[in-house]
């Protein structure tokens, strides 16, 4: 039996790697061979069902799933989508492999029919063999007569129990290796992966933990669940939140899980742009997991666009794809707001709708189709979320939004930028050649859920003389020159649109914060003194201020002469480097009845009259800050 099981295993692998290689014919011949060795055999038919020819052929291939397996969810669902059109109805069901485009040499036949004559006999002795040693055990009293309905309800329960602790594992095994990811990366979460490289690429990617950037990644596969070998294959992207109303650094996560393959088209660029998508067909192994593909999660009030599979896609919130070459990929939203476009027609749809795009071209994999109307989330949606997020996990979960609604959303997500608010009244008559703007900058990427209140003190340096082309007074008008831009932050009035510029949390009564000082035209210097009585630790930071030129930018920060960031390092200042190791970095954490000096650095001077405002964020859970 050993010999016949590793037969039909070796052949189904190499017809699947034919498969995804593109290679239908030799696929075609293998399964052949697979048809030969044992005709009820599930996988064989899910293989032939991707390799049919033509609609007859896919028709047969899914009778014959559902015969073995009539809980198929994938077949049931494609078997239904056929039967309007009356597919093999009229002439009868064409088998597949029915046709050849080449003819196998007789010797090759005759021995294939031998090898099949010497598996059958060996496979009747077998059987011969089990039925003689049973009837003994059954007459000795060794063997339950009536064990059918009770064993399969344990094997089943047994099933799923594997099922939940190699899943509950992956996951926590990739978010333990792959937690720090930094933006712009793929991360390598649990075996096993598959990965090319671009070329004179030196970086491993082959174990857990092992992480590259996005630019020197072509093509990525993970393996599918597997109770044998406890495998299942997840990999862990971090990309930057490319639309305009997100902040600097935050980032997107994507987690391809599964047989599923990402082949990065713009390999060599810093970004993760366009890409091309697919998850296979295959048996349910596990009700946690019914089906491969991506969950996407973004930051509340930001999002990416990129293409996948030649579809314009832009998401905010909570989303997963799935996408089965030569059949459709469904991009389903949990939380938040989507947006597709494809062959020239765009599609909005948000939480709790799913919308599809039929999938075909030379790669099977290219968006052929316009996309669907929104339809309603099934329970394989909602459980693969629960499973992967550890939300979403029944329809009162996810809070509706409406077509309408989402579109007002991404609408408003790529036509705005983030805007800060202020309890000060500024009036401004900025130099036409270079007018202030206020720039954001957050470190590390951070959600805020309230609107904070900020001290409307603003404090001027005393040894600073204001430039003749800028003034700032205290009257609630302005005025501006008819060439520039100025923007006026209202006292005491919310703006429901705009991002608030930090989390509120509430004030440090341990901790001081020095007022900022100039000790340099391009630097702020504050000092931090901890009376907390215990070890406290940065843990964020929080920068605003005017711009003096359109060049002007953070430069680095420096706690007690030690850098903590600086540009050099390859993330955005809102991402912190992992090699600083944020949460546990010596050089960031502040000794009870310690002073240190905190410098900001900047690119070019500071106005000498503009508004800088600094906010300091412990590991204790409140925070320091000046104006």
């Amino acid at each position: 039996m050993n010999n016949f099981d590793n037969s039909l295993d070796t052949l189904l692998r190499t017809a699947t790697e034919y498969l995804k290689a593109g290679q239908k014919q030799e696929a075609r011949d293998v399964l052949q061979d697979a048809l030969a060795i044992d005709r009820n055999n599930l996988t064989t038919w899910e293989l032939l069902w991707r390799a049919a020819y033509n609609l007859e052929e896919e028709v047969f291939s899914l009778k014959r799933i559902l015969a073995i397996n009539p809980r198929h969810a994938a077949a049931k669902k494609r078997f239904a989508e056929l039967q309007p059109m009356g597919v093999g109805t009229k002439r009868g069901d064409s088998q597949p492999l029915s046709r050849r485009t080449t003819q196998r040499p007789a010797v090759r036949a005759k021995n294939r029919q031998t090898t099949t004559l010497l598996l059958l006999l060996g496979f009747l002795v077998s059987i011969v063999c089990l039925s003689v040693a049973g009837f003994a055990l059954l007459r000795g009293g060794y063997v339950p007569f009536a064990f059918s309905s009770n064993r399969t309800a344990t094997a089943v329960a047994e099933k799923n129990a594997s099922c939940q602790m190699l899943i509950e594992k992956a996951i926590q095994a990739s978010g333990s290796y792959c937690g720090s990811t930094n933006s712009n990366t793929a991360c390598y979460g649990n075996n096993t992966l598959s990965a090319e490289l671009a070329p004179n690429v030196a970086q491993r990617f082959s174990e857990r933990g092992d992480i590259i950037a996005v630019n020197e990644l072509q093509r990525l596969s993970a393996s599918p669940l597997n109770l044998s070998n406890n495998q299942w294959g997840i990999a862990v992207f971090k990309v930057i939140a490319n639309l305009p109303r997100s902040l600097p650094g935050e980032t997107v996560s994507m987690v391809v899980f599964g047989n599923a393959t990402l082949d990065n088209r713009n390999a060599g660029s810093d970004s993760l742009e366009s890409f091309y998508f697919s998850s296979e067909l295959g048996q349910i192994v596990c009700e946690k997991v019914p089906f491969d593909g991506m969950m996407i999660t973004s930051p509340d009030g930001s999002g990416v666009h990129f293409t996948v599979n030649g579809s314009e896609l832009t998401l905010m919130g909570n989303a997963s794809i799935k996408a089965i070459k030569n059949g459709k990929m469904e991009v389903t939203v949990y939380k938040g707001s989507a947006r597709i476009v494809s062959n020239g027609q765009e599609q909005y749809f948000g939480a709790g709708q799913k919308t599809s795009v039929q999938l075909g071209g030379a790669n099977g994999s290219e968006s052929i189709s316009v996309p669907s109307e929104p339809e309603t989330l099934t329970g394989d949606e909602l459980t693969t979320a629960c499973t992967m997020t550890g939300q979403f996990c029944s329809p009162s979960d996810i809070v509706p939004v409406s077509e309408a609604q989402a579109q007002a959303q991404i609408q408003s997500a790529i036509t705005s930028t983030p805007t800060a608010i202020s309890t000060s009244t500024v009036t401004l008559t900025p130099s036409p050649t270079a007018p202030p703007t206020y720039t954001l900058v957050v470190l590390p990427s951070i959600t805020p859920s309230k609107k904070p209140t900020l001290t409307p003190t603003v404090t001027k340096p005393p040894t600073r003389t204001p430039a003749p082309t800028q003034t700032i007074t205290n009257t609630p008008t302005r005025t501006n020159t008819p060439t520039s831009t100025v923007v006026i932050l209202p006292t005491n009035t919310p703006i429901p649109t705009a991002t608030p510029p930090a989390p509120l949390v509430s004030a440090c009564t341990s901790v001081s914060m020095s007022a900022l000082t100039n000790p340099n035209n391009n630097e702020l210097s504050t000092d931090i003194t901890n009376s907390s009585g215990v070890i406290i630790t940065i843990n964020r930071f929080f920068a605003f201020w005017e711009k003096s030129q359109p060049s002007f930018k953070l430069d680095f920060l420096r706690l007690a002469g030690v850098d903590i960031w600086n540009r050099s390092d390859p993330d955005s200042p809102s991402d912190f480097p992992a090699e600083s190791n944020w949460n546990s970095n010596p050089d960031l954490t502040i000794p009870d009845g310690v002073t240190k000096t905190l410098l900001i650095h900047f690119s070019n001077d500071l106005l000498p009259t503009g508004r800088y405002e600094v906010h300091i964020y412990f590991d204790i859970n409140c925070q320091v800050s000046r104006p």
